[in-house]
Protein backbone atom coordinates (compact mmCIF):
# COMPACT_ATOMS: atom_id res chain seq x y z
CA UNK A 1 0.00 0.00 0.00
CA UNK A 2 1.40 3.29 -1.11
CA UNK A 3 1.92 6.05 1.77
CA UNK A 4 -0.42 9.55 0.99
CA UNK A 5 1.57 12.11 1.03
CA UNK A 6 0.80 13.43 3.63
CA UNK A 7 1.91 10.34 6.19
CA UNK A 8 5.22 10.73 4.10
CA UNK A 9 5.45 14.41 5.45
CA UNK A 10 4.20 13.21 8.98
CA UNK A 11 7.00 10.49 8.90
CA UNK A 12 9.48 12.19 7.65
CA UNK A 13 9.01 15.46 10.85
CA UNK A 14 9.14 12.66 13.33
CA UNK A 15 12.40 11.22 11.96
CA UNK A 16 14.11 14.77 10.91
CA UNK A 17 14.56 13.76 7.61
CA UNK A 18 13.47 15.97 4.90
CA UNK A 19 13.71 16.11 0.80
CA UNK A 20 15.86 19.15 0.99
CA UNK A 21 17.68 17.80 3.69
CA UNK A 22 18.73 14.07 3.15
CA UNK A 23 22.78 14.44 3.99
CA UNK A 24 21.91 17.04 7.09
CA UNK A 25 24.01 14.62 9.97
CA UNK A 26 21.55 13.74 12.75
CA UNK A 27 21.42 15.94 15.52
CA UNK A 28 23.30 15.03 18.49
CA UNK A 29 21.35 16.08 22.02
CA UNK A 30 23.98 18.14 23.96
CA UNK A 31 23.58 20.48 26.66
CA UNK A 32 25.07 24.27 25.58
CA UNK A 33 26.21 24.90 29.37
CA UNK A 34 29.49 23.17 29.56
CA UNK A 35 30.73 23.24 25.68
CA UNK A 36 31.47 27.25 26.19
CA UNK A 37 33.47 26.34 29.93
CA UNK A 38 35.55 23.98 28.23
CA UNK A 39 36.80 26.92 25.60
CA UNK A 40 37.02 29.31 27.97
CA UNK A 41 38.91 26.79 30.00
CA UNK A 42 41.59 26.14 26.88
CA UNK A 43 41.76 29.98 26.74
CA UNK A 44 42.69 30.11 30.28
CA UNK A 45 45.76 27.67 30.22
CA UNK A 46 46.96 29.04 26.60
CA UNK A 47 47.05 32.52 28.34
CA UNK A 48 48.91 31.22 31.43
CA UNK A 49 51.66 29.60 29.10
CA UNK A 50 52.02 32.60 27.87
CA UNK A 51 52.08 34.68 31.17
CA UNK A 52 54.85 32.11 31.91
CA UNK A 53 56.85 33.70 28.81
CA UNK A 54 56.69 36.79 29.52
CA UNK A 55 57.78 39.13 32.71
CA UNK A 56 55.48 39.61 35.53
CA UNK A 57 57.92 41.78 37.42
CA UNK A 58 57.61 44.35 34.86
CA UNK A 59 53.89 44.35 34.59
CA UNK A 60 54.09 43.35 30.90
CA UNK A 61 50.87 43.90 28.57
CA UNK A 62 49.02 41.31 27.13
CA UNK A 63 48.02 41.18 23.53
CA UNK A 64 44.25 42.60 22.36
CA UNK A 65 41.64 40.28 22.53
CA UNK A 66 41.33 40.54 19.38
CA UNK A 67 44.91 39.09 18.72
CA UNK A 68 44.59 36.68 21.38
CA UNK A 69 41.39 35.52 19.83
CA UNK A 70 43.32 34.92 16.75
CA UNK A 71 46.12 33.56 18.30
CA UNK A 72 44.30 30.67 19.90
CA UNK A 73 41.53 30.18 17.12
CA UNK A 74 38.48 31.48 19.50
CA UNK A 75 36.15 33.91 19.82
CA UNK A 76 36.98 37.18 21.51
CA UNK A 77 34.43 36.29 24.12
CA UNK A 78 36.17 33.20 25.08
CA UNK A 79 39.03 35.25 25.10
CA UNK A 80 37.28 37.77 27.40
CA UNK A 81 35.72 35.12 29.68
CA UNK A 82 39.24 33.31 30.27
CA UNK A 83 40.81 37.38 30.84
CA UNK A 84 38.00 37.85 33.32
CA UNK A 85 38.62 34.35 35.57
CA UNK A 86 42.16 35.09 35.32
CA UNK A 87 41.60 38.69 36.79
CA UNK A 88 39.66 37.04 39.65
CA UNK A 89 42.45 34.76 40.40
CA UNK A 90 44.91 37.94 40.55
CA UNK A 91 46.65 36.78 37.81
CA UNK A 92 46.43 39.57 35.30
CA UNK A 93 45.03 43.10 35.84
CA UNK A 94 42.11 44.30 33.05
CA UNK A 95 42.84 48.19 32.75
CA UNK A 96 39.44 49.42 31.16
CA UNK A 97 40.84 50.94 27.86
CA UNK A 98 44.24 50.34 28.61
CA UNK A 99 44.59 46.82 28.19
CA UNK A 100 45.40 43.07 29.84
CA UNK A 101 48.44 43.46 32.36
CA UNK A 102 50.46 40.39 33.99
CA UNK A 103 49.96 40.51 37.67
CA UNK A 104 53.74 41.30 39.03
CA UNK A 105 54.20 39.33 42.22
CA UNK A 106 53.64 41.54 45.62
CA UNK A 107 55.24 40.88 49.20
CA UNK A 108 54.00 37.24 50.06
CA UNK A 109 52.74 36.58 46.83
CA UNK A 110 49.62 35.20 45.06
CA UNK A 111 48.48 32.88 47.98
CA UNK A 112 48.72 35.76 50.10
CA UNK A 113 46.55 38.08 48.13
CA UNK A 114 43.79 34.97 48.11
CA UNK A 115 43.85 34.74 51.44
CA UNK A 116 43.98 38.35 52.08
CA UNK A 117 41.03 38.47 50.38
CA UNK A 118 39.07 35.84 51.97
CA UNK A 119 39.44 37.78 55.08
CA UNK A 120 38.48 41.08 53.50
CA UNK A 121 35.02 39.64 52.48
CA UNK A 122 34.32 37.25 55.06
CA UNK A 123 30.44 37.97 55.29
CA UNK A 124 30.17 37.72 51.94
CA UNK A 125 31.91 34.49 51.51
CA UNK A 126 29.79 32.47 54.15
CA UNK A 127 26.56 33.95 53.04
CA UNK A 128 27.39 33.05 50.25
CA UNK A 129 28.03 28.53 51.28
CA UNK A 130 24.51 29.25 52.93
CA UNK A 131 22.65 29.72 49.38
CA UNK A 132 24.95 27.29 47.85
CA UNK A 133 24.13 24.34 50.64
CA UNK A 134 20.45 25.30 49.25
CA UNK A 135 20.77 25.91 46.04
CA UNK A 136 23.01 22.76 45.25
CA UNK A 137 21.45 20.11 47.43
CA UNK A 138 18.31 21.06 45.70
CA UNK A 139 20.21 20.85 42.24
CA UNK A 140 21.89 18.11 43.02
CA UNK A 141 18.60 16.08 43.71
CA UNK A 142 17.12 16.89 40.55
CA UNK A 143 19.79 16.04 38.78
CA UNK A 144 20.00 12.38 39.88
CA UNK A 145 16.60 12.15 38.85
CA UNK A 146 17.58 13.97 35.26
CA UNK A 147 20.83 13.20 34.33
CA UNK A 148 21.58 11.80 30.98
CA UNK A 149 24.18 9.70 29.51
CA UNK A 150 26.18 13.15 27.72
CA UNK A 151 25.87 15.12 31.45
CA UNK A 152 27.47 12.09 33.55
CA UNK A 153 30.12 11.76 30.81
CA UNK A 154 31.01 15.82 31.09
CA UNK A 155 31.13 15.07 35.23
CA UNK A 156 33.27 11.87 34.58
CA UNK A 157 35.99 14.81 32.58
CA UNK A 158 35.60 16.90 35.06
CA UNK A 159 36.92 15.06 37.81
CA UNK A 160 39.65 13.63 35.94
CA UNK A 161 40.66 16.83 35.39
CA UNK A 162 40.58 17.74 39.19
CA UNK A 163 42.79 14.64 40.02
CA UNK A 164 45.60 15.16 37.09
CA UNK A 165 45.38 19.14 38.70
CA UNK A 166 45.83 17.25 42.12
CA UNK A 167 48.46 15.51 41.49
CA UNK A 168 50.82 18.39 39.95
CA UNK A 169 49.41 20.88 42.32
CA UNK A 170 47.90 22.99 40.33
CA UNK A 171 45.30 25.04 41.82
CA UNK A 172 44.08 27.10 38.82
CA UNK A 173 43.67 24.06 36.62
CA UNK A 174 42.17 22.13 39.52
CA UNK A 175 39.50 25.38 40.38
CA UNK A 176 38.81 25.25 36.68
CA UNK A 177 37.81 21.24 37.23
CA UNK A 178 36.01 21.88 39.91
CA UNK A 179 33.34 24.92 38.40
CA UNK A 180 33.10 22.85 35.59
CA UNK A 181 31.87 20.26 37.43
CA UNK A 182 29.54 22.39 39.66
CA UNK A 183 28.13 24.03 36.51
CA UNK A 184 27.60 20.21 35.28
CA UNK A 185 25.09 19.10 38.25
CA UNK A 186 23.47 22.41 37.50
CA UNK A 187 23.02 21.60 33.87
CA UNK A 188 21.95 18.06 34.36
CA UNK A 189 19.18 19.05 37.17
CA UNK A 190 17.11 21.06 33.66
CA UNK A 191 16.78 23.97 35.74
CA UNK A 192 17.80 27.27 34.31
CA UNK A 193 17.38 29.33 37.03
CA UNK A 194 19.63 27.20 39.41
CA UNK A 195 22.30 27.58 36.78
CA UNK A 196 22.05 31.26 36.51
CA UNK A 197 21.58 31.81 40.02
CA UNK A 198 24.39 29.88 41.47
CA UNK A 199 26.67 30.55 38.35
CA UNK A 200 26.19 34.01 38.71
CA UNK A 201 27.35 33.47 42.61
CA UNK A 202 30.58 31.62 41.93
CA UNK A 203 31.98 34.22 39.39
CA UNK A 204 31.96 36.33 42.23
CA UNK A 205 33.95 34.59 44.33
CA UNK A 206 36.96 32.53 42.68
CA UNK A 207 39.23 34.13 44.77
CA UNK A 208 37.54 32.51 47.94
CA UNK A 209 37.85 29.08 45.87
CA UNK A 210 41.52 29.21 45.04
CA UNK A 211 42.31 29.88 48.46
CA UNK A 212 40.34 27.18 50.32
CA UNK A 213 42.23 25.03 47.19
CA UNK A 214 45.42 25.75 48.18
CA UNK A 215 45.03 24.88 51.87
CA UNK A 216 47.10 21.81 52.58
CA UNK A 217 44.91 18.34 51.65
CA UNK A 218 42.16 20.14 50.29
CA UNK A 219 42.27 19.33 46.93
CA UNK A 220 42.69 15.35 47.91
CA UNK A 221 39.33 15.60 49.85
CA UNK A 222 37.69 17.58 47.37
CA UNK A 223 38.07 15.30 44.58
CA UNK A 224 36.85 12.28 47.12
CA UNK A 225 33.95 14.46 48.24
CA UNK A 226 33.04 15.85 44.32
CA UNK A 227 33.02 11.74 43.54
CA UNK A 228 30.87 10.88 45.91
CA UNK A 229 28.48 13.28 44.89
CA UNK A 230 28.96 11.80 41.29
CA UNK A 231 28.51 8.52 42.13
CA UNK A 232 25.08 9.42 43.84
CA UNK A 233 23.88 11.52 40.88
CA UNK A 234 24.80 8.10 38.49
CA UNK A 235 23.14 5.64 40.63
CA UNK A 236 19.79 8.41 40.56
CA UNK A 237 19.96 8.18 44.54
CA UNK A 238 18.96 12.13 44.91
CA UNK A 239 18.73 11.68 48.40
CA UNK A 240 22.48 10.28 48.88
CA UNK A 241 23.49 13.13 46.15
CA UNK A 242 22.06 15.43 48.62
CA UNK A 243 23.94 14.22 51.47
CA UNK A 244 26.89 14.16 49.62
CA UNK A 245 26.43 17.82 48.48
CA UNK A 246 26.35 19.13 52.41
CA UNK A 247 28.69 16.52 53.12
CA UNK A 248 30.81 18.35 50.51
CA UNK A 249 30.09 21.84 51.33
CA UNK A 250 30.43 21.59 55.34
CA UNK A 251 34.20 20.64 54.48
CA UNK A 252 34.08 23.28 52.62
CA UNK A 253 33.29 25.96 55.18
CA UNK A 254 34.75 24.21 58.07
CA UNK A 255 38.79 24.56 56.37
CA UNK A 256 37.45 27.72 55.44
CA UNK A 257 36.91 28.97 59.21
CA UNK A 258 39.37 26.76 60.74
CA UNK A 259 42.38 27.59 58.10
CA UNK A 260 41.66 31.01 56.24
CA UNK A 261 39.46 33.01 58.91
CA UNK A 262 41.55 31.48 61.87
CA UNK A 263 38.13 30.95 63.49
CA UNK A 264 38.04 26.91 65.10
CA UNK A 265 35.22 27.46 67.65
CA UNK A 266 32.59 27.93 64.66
CA UNK A 267 34.72 25.47 62.81
CA UNK A 268 33.88 22.98 65.20
CA UNK A 269 30.10 24.14 65.68
CA UNK A 270 27.85 22.92 62.78
CA UNK A 271 26.18 24.95 60.12
CA UNK A 272 22.94 26.25 61.98
CA UNK A 273 21.47 25.22 58.34
CA UNK A 274 22.12 21.43 59.50
CA UNK A 275 18.47 21.07 60.79
CA UNK A 276 17.17 22.38 57.75
CA UNK A 277 18.43 20.95 54.82
CA UNK A 278 18.85 17.63 54.73
CA UNK A 279 15.56 17.32 56.72
CA UNK A 280 13.29 19.92 54.17
CA UNK A 281 14.79 18.59 51.28
CA UNK A 282 14.31 14.82 51.85
CA UNK A 283 10.47 15.00 50.57
CA UNK A 284 9.34 13.98 47.22
CA UNK A 285 10.42 15.73 43.99
CA UNK A 286 7.91 16.52 41.69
Amino acid sequence: MRMSSRKRQSARARTGNSTGHRNRPALKVVSPALPPMLRRDGAVKQIRELIERLSPENGERLPSERKLAEQFGLSRGTVREALQFLAALDLVEIRHGGGCFVRAPSDGGLRTRWRNWVSEHRGEVLESLEVRLGCEMFAVRLAARRAGPADLAQLVETLKGMKVAGETGDVATFLQSNLAFHAGVLRASGNTILQELVGALGKDLIAERAAILDISGRAARSLAEHTAIYRAIQSGNAQAGAAAMYAHLESVRRDLLRHLLDDSDAAQAKSHLTAITLNDLSGTLP
